[in-house]
């Protein structure tokens, strides 16, 4: 009864926060927030107590996929509320629909006077696509055939982010046929207010990481390193799921899966580029790649040693540290059954160290979690993407301004800005150090372990 009411509340909280709108004011939107990700937090704890005392679930299937299809239905009918990259999304595609152009070459200030180019957020205006073939391909289609409005563009992208969600849900359900751990994706605010309502392709990648992890457990290994390529074609840095588990195949099946699924994507992966433009698609990551996020580990570094000329540097150094971490967490978990744990710790160490991380990257590696769900570090992914999000939660008074120029008029306010600069980086400090101390004292587990 316990766990079906805190499921109820989730739900009730979340879409309290969905018809708020972009407009809602940020104190009730954080308070709602925060009740919705106790909720969810109150329905695995009761569940992991059921699981290990032998008893069947309390949340039951029926609540948990009654109210994630509503919340689901709802994120999409609603106006994104926390972003407007999907207007970004839109001319990207439109530039490959209608003008027959690069949208690696072809930013919205190349044609000021088009009516998309308007609705696309200042901060794009000058950003060529940092997204990969995958995306150009399925955006260009999506606006050649939906492009006629805006509403009808904006639905697109919704109801793919939300059809790649259902999808991820349907299969964690049909690997693990436990409530909490599609719970984990239909009730977790993140993904419906982040991923489904903000339309953003991260469902996509998700969705391709959780299908390579099931090949691989299929030992369908070439079609695994096709759906990892996938979502590396959507956004590069899912290379490192790819890269974790492929470590996860050579430890546990040999050299030779290892390399059929590598090659596999790799295959992919130069010939989708090739299609595109080579060199020209990925011009626009090394541009990106020295963009950091307010609440990245790597932000104040940057602001103290950037003028000096060692942005550079320091993003290379966060991609080496995120690869070393991706290959600790890999090496940890090599003994698993599966490599669910191995994805998710890849995606997880991204989110920890990387440079540029927004919420809705969380759920890169969300599907491959909830098939570990009683995991200590599913559970510290959910805790971060958590505090992430509340520390992104936009606040229409202040929503857009730099943070140079902000006035801050209230303690929340502050607050907010304190969480995003400070505490979000030394929880993903704390929870680095906590990973690897237990990590390395942990003992040696069956192949079973979901720990």
């Amino acid at each position: 009864m316990l766990a079906r009411s805190a499921a109820l509340v989730a739900t009730g909280t979340t879409a309290a926060v969905l018809l708020r709108g972009k407009d809602g004011s940020l104190g009730p939107n954080m308070l709602l927030l925060t009740c919705a990700y106790a909720a969810l937090a109150v329905v695995l704890v009761v569940e992991v107590r059921r699981h290990r005392a032998g008893e069947r679930s309390s949340v039951g299937k029926v609540v948990v996929a009654g109210c994630s299809a509503g919340l689901l239905v709802l994120a999409v009918a609603v106006p994104p509320a926390e972003s407007g990259d999907v207007w970004a999304y839109a001319w990207y595609g439109r530039v490959v629909a209608h003008y027959h152009a690069n949208p690696y070459t072809t930013p919205a200030s190349h044609h000021p006077n088009d009516k998309w180019s308007e609705h696309v957020d200042r901060v794009y205006k000058n950003t060529n696509s940092v997204y990969g073939p995958v995306f150009t391909a399925v955006s260009g289609a999506g606006m050649l055939v939906f492009g006629f409005s805006f509403l009808a563009a904006r639905l697109f992208f919704q109801m793919a982010a939300a059809a790649c969600v259902a999808a991820a849900m349907f299969i964690v359900w049909r690997r693990t046929r436990s409530p909490a751990a599609v719970a984990i994706i239909g009730l977790n605010p993140l993904v419906v207010v982040s991923v489904v309502n903000g339309a953003h392709n991260d469902a996509w990648v998700g969705l391709a990481v959780l299908a390579g992890v099931v090949l691989v457990t299929r030992e369908r290994l070439r079609w695994a390193g096709l759906a990892f390529a996938a979502a590396a074609m959507i956004k590069v840095a899912a290379v490192l799921p790819l890269l974790a588990v492929g470590v996860w195949v050579w430890r546990n099946k040999g050299w030779r899966p290892a390399a059929q699924m590598g090659t596999a994507a790799a295959v992919a992966g130069v010939v989708g580029y090739a299609i595109v433009g080579g060199t020209t698609a990925i011009e626009p990551l090394r541009a990106a790649q020295l963009h950091f996020s307010g609440p990245s580990v790597w932000k104040g570094p940057n602001r103290w040693l950037g003028g000096h000329g060692l942005s550079r540097w320091i993003a290379t150094t966060a991609t080496a540290t995120v690869v070393a971490l991706t290959l600790f967490l890999a090496r940890r978990r090599l003994e698993h059954v599966d490599p669910a744990l191995v994805a998710g710790g890849a995606v997880f160490a991204y989110c920890l160290l990387g440079p540029y991380v927004l919420p809705w990257y969380v759920f890169w590696g969300l599907g491959a979690f909830a098939l570990a769900w009683r995991s200590r570090l599913t559970w510290l992914a959910l805790l971060h993407g958590a505090v992430l999000h509340l520390a992104y939660v936009p606040d229409p008074e202040i929503h857009g301004q730099p943070l140079d120029r902000l006035f801050l008029r209230s303690p929340l306010q502050r607050f907010q800005l304190d969480l995003f600069q400070v505490w979000v980086p030394l929880l993903e400090v704390a929870i680095i150090v906590a990973v690897i101390v237990w990590s390395l004292q942990r003992p040696r587990r069956p192949s079973n372990a979901v720990y």
